[in-house]
């Protein structure tokens, strides 16, 4: 037994009760996992249909909630929507007067060991100025474009933005907004502390003790500007790691290593040099699936933020934060038609305590994307339970291991698990659960996360006929 409902009505949360809700094992089971989260305090709200939209369970499916990362779903929808499957970053290098100017996509793919590597891409770059006869240049300059603004959404935690998850977005970008540390034994008095990436040529102040016992080994890395200061204690037996912490200023990281491989080159910034001009010299282009992956499947809040300010540079002629909030909105409204009241788009990543969202539109929002015209970008993008990024995790020992693609969330006071199951006989369930509670209450999730499973698994035995 089935709601024949349509997406529209899920969203104006127009629907009928399902007296049948008890009717079979898996609604009843269902029902109880539900009921456990809402026993413990837990507000929770569940969107279930099939491939063709029809409702099979809902629950609160019109409240908004906070969606921690889950709020990334609507972003790749929207982004996807608004820039289509085939879009390019492009960043473009010129000279002209004698400078080197690089114009900005807000490309959020140079990485360290992949094909948009900064060394590789400055490489092609140096060759480009090379063949061109080009041995001294006057300076670089970064155009930034509508790229402007704060790098990060205020509402995110102050306490936190050195963390890798709240690096800063803007104009140029290397490696997520983020700098990365090497740290191994030396075997003698301080380890060996080395910049991994972006290879900036940045010094290396303080030092890192090596030291016998485990107990109070600590360390860590801060972004000053023109170095790098390290502190702490390694412990002399730990094998090498690699730390990650976010820059202070993307567009400075970038220019200064774009200008140290210059050097390392033969590449002279001379003020004197003459004032050549040569138009475009070489042109980066990178695609939208790489930074989709990394948004869904690692949960990086970078590429979100990052996507959504592209998104509004692409649509509105405003890369800022605000403008990538606004294009999202309309993108999402684009896409499901009609925006649900209590909606409230704070940020692309889902960091922020003050997104709001429904079930309702979170369920839509898939059926119209990643089961839409081009949707097979987001499919393999998500994560596959029990193999593949944030669901590496979940679902192991069940009969649901590489059968359930979704988008895992979890912020203090905030758990989530929006995606579908494919069944063995060709079948697809979709389901959004979002829950929300007191952020003071700490060791939750973990709970709440079992709960959600025993949901999944119900929502793959419900019936569709």
């Amino acid at each position: 037994m089935q709601l024949c409902v349509s997406p529209a009505l899920v969203l104006a949360a127009a629907l009928c009760t399902p007296s049948f809700a008890t009717a079979l094992p898996q609604l009843a089971a269902l029902e109880r996992a539900v009921a456990d989260a809402e026993a413990r305090a837990v507000r929770t709200g569940v969107a279930i249909s099939d491939a063709n939209g029809r409702v099979l369970y809902r629950h609160r499916v019109a409240e908004a909630f906070t969606p921690a990362s889950n709020m990334k779903l609507l972003t790749a929808a929207g982004v996807l929507h608004g820039l289509g499957p085939d879009f390019e970053f492009r960043t473009v290098f010129r000279v002209a007067n004698g400078e080197l100017l690089v114009e900005a996509s807000g490309d959020p793919n140079w990485l360290r060991g992949t094909d948009d590597d900064p060394a590789k891409v400055f490489a092609r770059v140096i060759e480009a100025l090379r063949s061109r006869g080009l041995q001294r240049i006057r300076s670089v300059r970064l155009v930034a474009g509508t790229f402007v603004g704060p790098a990060r959404p205020p509402t995110w935690p102050k306490n936190q933005l050195y963390t890798y998850y709240c690096a800063p977005t803007g104009a140029f970008v290397l490696e997520q907004g983020t700098f990365v540390m090497s740290i191994q034994r030396s075997g003698g008095a301080r380890a060996k502390v080395r910049l991994v990436a972006p290879t900036s040529g940045y010094p290396i102040r303080g030092s890192i003790a090596e030291v016998s016992a485990m107990k109070g080994a600590v360390y860590g890395a801060i972004d000053q500007g023109d170095a790098i200061k390290v502190r702490g204690k390694f412990y002399k037996k730990s094998p090498r790691v690699e730390i990650t912490t976010a820059m202070n200023d993307p567009e400075r990281w970038f220019r200064d290593t774009l200008i140290h491989h210059l050097k390392l080159a033969g590449v002279r910034i001379d003020p004197a040099a003459g004032k050549t001009s040569l138009g475009v010299i070489y042109e980066h282009r990178t695609g939208l699936a790489p930074a989709l992956r990394r948004m869904l499947e690692d949960s990086s809040n970078f590429a979100a933020e990052q996507c959504m300010r592209v998104l509004g540079a692409h649509t509105n002629n405003d890369g800022s934060l605000q403008g990538g909030r606004e294009a999202l909105h309309d993108q999402i409204t684009k896409l499901v038609g009609v925006m649900p009241d209590g909606v409230r788009i704070v940020d692309g990543s889902g960091l922020s305590k003050e997104n709001r969202v429904t079930p309702g539109l979170m369920l839509v929002t898939m059926l119209k994307s990643i089961g839409g015209a081009h949707g097979a970008l987001l499919h393999g993008s998500l994560a596959v339970a029990g193999q593949t990024g944030t669901l590496e995790d979940r679902f192991q020992g069940s009969k649901l291991v590489g059968l359930v693609r979704a988008k895992t969330g979890w912020i203090r006071g905030a758990s989530s698990l929006s995606g579908f199951v494919e069944l063995p006989d060709g079948k697809v369930r979709w389901f959004s659960i979002l829950m929300n509670y007191d952020r003071g209450r700490n060791g939750l999730n973990k709970h709440l996360k079992r709960i959600q499973e025993h949901i999944v698994t119900a929502v793959a035995g419900i019936g569709s006929n």
